[in-house]
Order: C-alpha cells, then structure tokens, then sequence
C-alpha cells in the first residue's frame, strides 16, 4: 500500500523527471503498472509508456518546473545530463541540468506542497579511483572526483538531502551502480562498438577487479519502494542509499558476458596495468595537449577509463533492504540474458558461431 493515499483506492499523484530516459521509461512502467500511481512524465521529449501523460519541458526553466509539480504527491527526479555522445565534455549543459535543475525541483516541491522527493543519484559519488569494497553510506564524498559529470552529482545529491524537511518535502536519492539492460543506450552500443573496432580483445591488469552492476528493471523497483516508505519521520528521510544487484562479479568477466552475447570472443589478451595506465597518462596529459592546438584527438583511452575498468568498485546495500526493503527481483543471469536479446541486431555472427 502506498502511503501518500489520501482515500482508500485514489491513486498517488506521481510526476518523473526524464521519464523518458533509460530509467525513467522502466520507472515510469512500473508505476503504470501497479494501477497505484496516476503518473506524468517531464521531459523534454514525448515519453512512450501508454497510461503516463507528458509534459514537455526543460528542467533549468524554473517555471516550467513548478507548473509540472502543481498537483503532484511524490516526486521521481530521474533526469540527468550525463557524460556521452554530443554533451560529453558540456559541461554548462550539466551545471543546468543536474546542478540548478535540481534546485528547481527543490524548490517546485516546496512551492507546490508535494510531500516525497526521490532522486536517482549513482555510485559513483563516492569513488575517486580507490578500491571501495563493500562501502556503506557512511564513506565520504569523493575528494577528487573522477569526471565533471560525478562532481555535479555530488553536488546534486547534497542538495536533495539538505533539502529534506523543508517545506513539508521529505527527501532521498539513490545510488544505482552500473545499470544496464534492455534498450540501454550507452553500456552495451559502446561495447559493440568497440568489439567492432577489435578493442575488446584485450584485460587490463590481472581481471579479477570486482563491480556492482544493476538491472534496469531493479533501479526502478527500488525508487517505488523507497518512495512507499518514505516520509518526513522515517529513516529514508535525508538518506542515501546504494543500489546494486547484490550480486558483484569481475568486470572483465561482465565484458565477456556482453562481447560473447553479441557473437566476439571474449576478452582474452592481458595488458599490464601500470604499463597502460602509464601509456595513457601521457597521451593525456602530455601529447594531447601539445597536438591540440593543431588537430584535436578524440579518444576514450584516459587514466579516468583505465581506472574504471581496473578499480575495485562494490557497494552493500544491507541499509537499503533494511529500511525499506530492498532485495533485487531479476538476478544478474536473468538481466543478462535479457539485455542481449534485445541487442542481436549489434551481434557479429549467428549464436552457433561465437567460438569463432
């Protein structure tokens, strides 16, 4: 039973900020769904979930924020403006979105007396290239953080949960780790391509470096049940939360999984970390540099990369199933299996030729 239900079988007036994103199409379904939740999507192009109505808008204008929120129980902020294609390196882009698009459903919430704010935050807040095994909420924010992007989440999140009891609006985010699954539009399109170019071939250090990878579908679970338990006099309110699959794995082992489904070998060459790691900070920092004013050279060969790929990265999310009880529905195998289906059209060759 949601909680913010003013009358026995009234609806929960829902409202989800890039519902029409990789997340917030799941998040979006789901809450259909239920039959629980009467659910509006923001964003800034036309959600495709039937039973969810759109309202087209821009987070960093103020006023078409709070006009969206009017009328609205529980807020989803799910939109985000993230490092890929054509705002890789924007970083305004991400000052307005994450940063004071943020701030303006802040204050939209209080505004417009809406009671629960539930924000997708990420992990990655709090790593600066170090091992994080099995961290709880209680580790520090990232001193360094590795991109602009994660910095601006930070930020973000900081903001949310200072928010918390302030006009009424009670307040969480949540730290997914790795999602993926079906239509994800960065993750396995980037392994593809990849694999195409013949880049996926090679292992960075020894390969046994654990992370936390998330389905799709569990994301979204998660923020329905927090958003559930939330309220100004629950344990959710000001907290963060990490999100996984709770079920960690090597990192090279999950590139595997992914370059195999889509008929490549597996990675299979091993290349010395600090050889790499060493290769690609002077590429960086000392060749790109001094060619840039000539020709600029693109390349996903960074120290940022090396160690993403190469860092242990897993996070407990024992807080999340105790205090509103999170415990993910479709497991890494099911996840998988579901993903790569619904990308045979990047497979290389048929199933029965992937030894190849």
């Amino acid at each position: 039973m949601v909680q913010t239900r003013r009358a026995s079988g009234e609806k929960v007036k829902a409202l989800v900020t890039g519902g029409a994103g990789f997340l917030g199409q799941y998040l979006v379904q789901q809450l259909v769904d239920s039959g629980q939740w009467e659910v509006t999507v923001f964003d800034i192009r036309e959600a495709k979930v039937p039973g969810a109505t759109t309202i087209l808008g821009d987070l960093r204008n103020r006023s078409q924020v709070e006009e969206a929120c009017k009328g609205i129980q529980v807020v989803f902020h799910c939109a985000t403006a993230a490092p890929t294609g054509a705002g890789a390196l924007n970083k305004s882009l991400m000052d307005g979105v994450n940063i004071q698009g943020t701030k303006n459903i802040i204050s939209a919430c209080q505004a417009c007396k809406v009671t629960k704010l539930v924000a997708t935050s990420s992990a990655s807040v709090v790593f600066d290239g170090h091992t994080l095994q099995m961290v709880e909420e209680t580790h520090a924010y990232a001193q360094k953080p590795m991109d602009y992007y994660t910095q601006t989440k930070i930020e973000s999140e900081k903001l949310v949960l200072a928010a918390n009891g302030v006009g009424g609006v009670a307040t969480c985010a949540l730290r997914p780790s790795g999602i993926f699954g079906e239509g994800d539009p960065l993750f396995v399109p980037t392994v593809a391509k990849q694999a195409a170019n013949g880049k996926m071939k090679y292992v960075i250090g020894n390969g046994k470096n654990q992370m936390d990878f998330t389905y799709v579908g569990n994301v979204a679970q998660a923020h329905i049940q927090a958003a559930e338990a939330l309220s100004l006099d629950s344990v959710l309110a000001g907290s963060a939360y990490f999100i996984t699959n709770q079920e960690p794995l090597p990192f090279w082992t999950m590139m595997g999984h992914v370059v195999e489904g889509l008929g490549y070998r597996r990675p299979h060459i091993h290349l010395p970390f600090l050889l790499i790691l060493s290769i690609a900070f002077i590429f960086e920092y000392i060749i790109r540099p001094l060619i840039s004013p000539i020709k600029k050279l693109e390349t996903d060969f960074t120290v940022n990369r090396i160690l993403l790929a190469t860092t242990e990265r897993t996070f407990s999310c024992a807080k999340a199933k105790r205090d509103f009880g999170y415990v993910p529905k479709i497991s890494m195998e099911t996840g998988i299996e579901r993903t790569l289906k619904s990308f045979q059209h990047l497979r290389k060759k048929p199933l029965a030729d992937k030894d190849q």
